[in-house]
């Protein structure tokens, strides 16, 4: 197994076939590491059925159900993601996976059926990073405040009652349990405003810490090709999933394991 950095967030995996190590603790091992050390791995070629899938994702933890969406009839823990034309593209914003829920997944698994030969790219950027780049008296500002999350856009996008939408507080820094680490940690899918704090402060201050998100110096944007898996740490990386494929087919699994309380 060799690990190749990808920049300023990420690593590729090469020399590895994933369905052929699920038996060897050793290599598991190395590659939770690898995880929680990169924020991001990238698996080229790799040859997964669904049931080969799942067993990667309890490399990290145990796969989840999608709260909103319905997965696959006899995986139900994967969601088919397709091409239903940039109208109803859900993941064009910034964000980490379901901030929304009390517990959010740590780590997210997509898996390319098949790609388009134009757009589609992800972008990931290093919630880290951002988080170092604020500046003091703002990090002092925000050092205990908490941002309300919300699926009311998911809700509005299917067409469902929002008036069920899910809201709940998570820090706006979030510490890493694993390393110790501040990442920045609101997003522009799911973040309402900022508690305690009137809107038109809350907007002005999430407008900031928006673009300190996504600056160009923190970001690895990802080329799909066919059979590619890529898994990436919820808990320090946002991503964002770009359109601009027409109505070509692209077709992904994905799979979302437990997390815990973000503090």
């Amino acid at each position: 197994m060799h690990l190749k950095k990808l920049g300023p967030v990420g690593a590729q995996v090469d020399g590895i076939a994933l369905h052929s190590v699920l038996e060897d603790p050793g290599t598991l091992s190395d590659l939770k590491k690898a995880f929680i050390d990169n924020s991001v791995l990238v698996f080229k070629n790799q040859n997964l059925n669904p049931s080969d899938l799942l067993k990667v994702a309890e490399i990290i933890g145990r796969p989840l159900k999608h709260p909103i969406f319905p997965g696959l009839p006899d995986f139900p823990e994967i969601i088919k993601i397709e091409n239903l034309g940039e109208m109803y593209h859900t993941n064009a914003h910034w964000h980490s996976d379901v901030t929304f829920e009390e517990e959010p997944p740590d780590a997210t698994f997509l898996y390319s059926l098949e790609v388009p030969d134009i757009g589609g790219d992800t972008l990931f950027s290093n919630q880290f990073l951002a988080h170092e780049s604020l500046p003091e008296d703002l990090k002092s500002l925000l050092s205990d405040k908490k941002a309300i999350h919300s699926n009311a856009s998911i809700l509005s996008l299917i067409g469902a009652d929002i008036s069920n939408a899910k809201r709940v507080l998570h820090p706006i820094f979030r510490t890493h349990p694993d390393v110790g680490k501040k990442a920045l940690y609101v997003t522009q899918a799911f973040v309402e405003k900022i508690e305690d704090m009137d809107k038109k402060k809350s907007e002005d201050t999430l407008a900031i810490l928006y673009s300190a998100a996504c600056q160009q110096e923190f970001i690895y944007r990802h080329k799909w090709s066919k059979r590619d898996l890529l898994i990436w740490d919820n808990r320090s990386v946002q991503h964002f999933a770009e359109h601009g494929y027409g109505d070509k087919v692209r077709t992904m699994h994905r799979i979302t394991t437990t997390g815990s309380k973000p503090f």
